[in-house]
């Protein structure tokens, strides 16, 4: 006889796989470094990027409430019902258990959101481990450089010919398709990191110098696509500083809007704006 396929047993392990990878992911998430940091070193870990951790994470979250709500509004249907059902006649005895469990998700979820101890330290600690990635020969020159195409980098930002760049690169070993690809696109179709391409471009010991950056020396250049955090960070003062220089200009911003963006709304140059703030 052909041995019965117990679901139960099959969902208890689905739950179980489903938890210990949601723990693993979340961990890893948790210490990886900065997206821009990730990207621009082709950061990974057993053999995923920061990306494909991030969507193994999300996928798995989705997968565990699947699985969850299968496994109580299905196999325990009928036990839940009977439960409730019983407790309706009999009347609520648990009311203690019940406050309680009650008070400590009131707790978690506004603790969260209003950043009170220890929650607050719980993220503090991630952001630590996180920016401990981050030293200055790691990173791009602004945010997201890995996001430029050759044609970005041409015209605003290293002031060479498109055609001198390409060159450049394939006298290196670098197949190029064509100028409006991006750092990331050209250093995964030839299995190098985007920090790899752009020191062919900008050889190391120009990054050291400064030139080749348009941070903080290029007239702004190269801000437009950096958000209020990202300009804070560059230059180590808090986002809350930002807006209020920006504030002092009688330009109104807010967390997560990018320099551009700020720009076009008050009909100004990215570059004007990066000068209110470098020149406070």
């Amino acid at each position: 006889m052909k041995k019965r396929f117990h679901y139960r047993s099959f969902v208890s392990f689905l739950l179980f796989f489903t938890i210990v990878w949601l723990l693993i992911s979340g961990t890893i998430l948790y210490v990886s470094p900065p997206g821009r940091v990730a990207n621009w070193q082709h950061w990974n870990l057993f053999g995923f990027e920061k990306s494909q951790w991030q969507a193994q994470h999300i996928i798995f979250s989705y997968f565990f409430v699947i699985i969850s709500v299968f496994h109580i509004f299905s196999l325990n249907w009928r036990n839940l019902w009977s439960y409730a059902k019983l407790k309706t006649k009999s009347g609520f005895r648990k009311k203690r258990e019940f406050l309680v469990a009650t008070v400590l998700i009131l707790i978690a979820f506004f603790g969260t959101s209003f950043e009170l101890p220890p929650f607050s330290s719980f993220f503090e600690l991630g952001e630590t481990i996180t920016h401990s990635w981050e030293e200055e020969q790691r990173k791009g020159p602004i945010p997201h450089t890995e996001d430029l195409t050759l044609n970005e980098i041409s015209t605003d930002y290293l002031k060479i010919d498109e055609e001198e760049i390409i060159k450049k690169l394939e006298a290196n070993g670098v197949s190029v398709n064509n100028e409006s690809q991006t750092l990331l696109d050209i250093a995964a179709d030839n299995g190098k990191s985007p920090a790899e391409i752009y020191s062919i471009l900008v050889p190391r010991a120009q990054q050291r110098s400064g030139r080749g950056d348009s941070g903080k020396g290029d007239s702004g250049r190269g801000y437009g696509r950096m958000t209020i955090e990202d300009i804070a960070d560059d230059l180590n003062v808090g986002s809350a500083e930002i807006i209020a220089r920006l504030k002092e200009n009688n330009i109104e911003a807010k967390s997560g809007q990018t320099i551009r963006d700020i720009a076009s709304e008050y009909a100004l140059h990215p570059s004007e704006v990066a000068g209110m703030l470098r020149d406070h």
